[in-house]
């Protein structure tokens, strides 16, 4: 799980940060918009019963990087659900280069879309929503039955 932002440009919607919630043994991704970085815990709820929705199946580790989801207003509710919360060291990116790789992709189809489409800056957030839809299709037979 990451969250970026803020984005320079507010969406339309007053939006400047995306979360992204990746099932890394299938590679589905989820997208959430927030406003403020704040709404980070109202939403994290929400996408994690999405995802467990759609796979059937209960999430029991999260993995994230030493930002701003290190802290002890996020520590409580992990360990209620029964989490295992696991963070990346100190000064070793390479531990969260599955979730940069990833929102750098989400990124770059984000702005090629924008580009290709000639639409404004404010839009950031549907063309965010459509790099993860297409990045959900599956490419090859061994991801379509996860």
């Amino acid at each position: 799980m990451d969250l970026v932002g803020p984005i320079t440009t507010p969406s339309v919607s007053r939006n400047f940060y995306f979360l992204t919630i990746i099932n890394q043994a299938s590679s589905f991704k989820i997208v959430k918009f927030l406003k403020n970085k704040s709404d980070f815990f109202e939403n994290f709820g929400i996408a994690k019963k999405a995802m467990e929705n759609l796979h059937n199946k209960t999430l029991t580790q999260l993995v994230t990087d030493r930002g701003e989801l290190v802290n002890h207003k996020f520590k409580k509710p992990l360990e209620n659900c029964g989490y295992t919360h696991i963070i990346a060291p100190p000064g070793t990116p390479q531990h969260n280069l599955f979730f940069a790789r990833e929102n750098s992709t989400i990124l770059e189809k984000t702005f090629h879309l924008m580009n290709q489409a000639n639409l404004p800056k404010s839009y950031w957030v549907d063309e965010v929503n459509t790099a993860f839809l297409l990045s959900n299709l599956p490419s090859t037979a061994s991801r379509e039955n996860q």
